[in-house]
């Protein structure tokens, strides 16, 4: 069932990214933006997580 869904949403984005695009990009190219998008996503993550401890640390002193 995992599998299904990680097909359907694989398919929207590509319909996504494909939507206004003369050329459209392969099944391999939506999966490296995918990935790239996936490193953005956890970077944006691990920095908001520190700076949250950073606010933290601070307020106690």
């Amino acid at each position: 069932m995992k599998t299904l869904k990680v097909i359907m949403e694989f398919e929207k984005a590509k319909q996504i990214l494909n939507k206004y695009k003369k050329y459209k990009y392969t099944d391999e190219e939506v999966t490296e933006i995918l990935k790239l998008l996936n490193v953005f996503v956890e970077v944006t993550i691990k920095n908001l997580l520190k700076e949250k401890a950073d606010e933290k640390r601070n307020s106690v002193r």
